[in-house]
Formats: C-alpha cells, sequence, structure tokens
C-alpha cells in the first residue's frame, strides 16, 4: 500500500552480524543477544535479546522498540526452552552465508521509497511471528 510517497510495512527483513550466548550461573539463566542489521529499512539494526522464558505457542513472541526519528531498534522475545535451545543450536552452526529473518510486526511501519524509516513519536509494537532463514552447507 502506498500513500503520499510512502510505504507501509508490517514485515522486517534483517541480516544477522552476531550471535552471543549467555549464561548466568547464580541464578541459572540463559539469553541469546543478536546484532542485526536491517534490510528492508535503509541504514538501521537491531539489538535483540531471545530469553527462554514464554510459553509454547503463545503470541505475541516480544516487542520491538523504535526510538523517533532513528532506525536503531531493540527487540526482545521470548521462546519456550525447546524453541530456544533448538536456535541456539542452529546459530552455532557455521553458515556459508549470513543467516537472515523476517520479523512480523502488529503495527505497520512507514517508509519512503528509498527504505528510510521515519517513526515519530517512538513507536512500540508486538512482534507476532519470526521466520529465519539458516543457509545450509
Amino acid at each position: 500500500m502506498r500513500a503520499a510517497g510512502f510505504e507501509k510495512i508490517i514485515h522486517i527483513q534483517m541480516s544477522l552480524q552476531l550471535a552471543e550466548h549467555q549464561l548466568f550461573h547464580n541464578p541459572f539463566q540463559e539469553q541469546l543477544n543478536l546484532s542485526l542489521s536491517l534490510v528492508s529499512i535503509a541504514r538501521g539494526s537491531c539489538r535483540m535479546l531471545i530469553r527462554p522464558d514464554g510459553g509454547a505457542n503463545t503470541m505475541p513472541f516480544g516487542n520491538l522498540h523504535i526510538p523517533e526519528g532513528r532506525a536503531v531498534m531493540s527487540a526482545n522475545i521470548s521462546l519456550d526452552q525447546i524453541q530456544f535451545d533448538d536456535l541456539a543450536g542452529k546459530l552455532r552452526h557455521a553458515a556459508p552465508r549470513p543467516i537472515s529473518l523476517i520479523v512480523t510486526l502488529d503495527t505497520a511501519l512507514s517508509v519512503d521509497h528509498d527504505g528510510v524509516l521515519f517513526v515519530d513519536p517512538p513507536l512500540d509494537a508486538d512482534i507476532t511471528g519470526i521466520a529465519w532463514t539458516i543457509p545450509l552447507k
């Protein structure tokens, strides 16, 4: 859908730059810290924190925060333990090209024809879906 030079999108494609698995031993907790570059939005990045504290098939998966005037996003995702362990295992393997994902939001974002995001005021949206593309050898 286009209006006045802007397109409304609910899907954001991202490319994984860095993944870290953090373990805290007292009390035992773990999380994945991901650094992602935005593919479908120009000059943007996302810091994603994934924790194994969600229920199976729970919606939404998490939330995304975008500050005003910048395409520097932060996301928090909750997965159940089995999904978390599966994802952590898949991220450990070297891939022939970058891992990518598409995040689906419950709120539309406005981008211009060059892919520049416009956010005013800051935006908080629920993440309703995540689709990973993990290249195989």
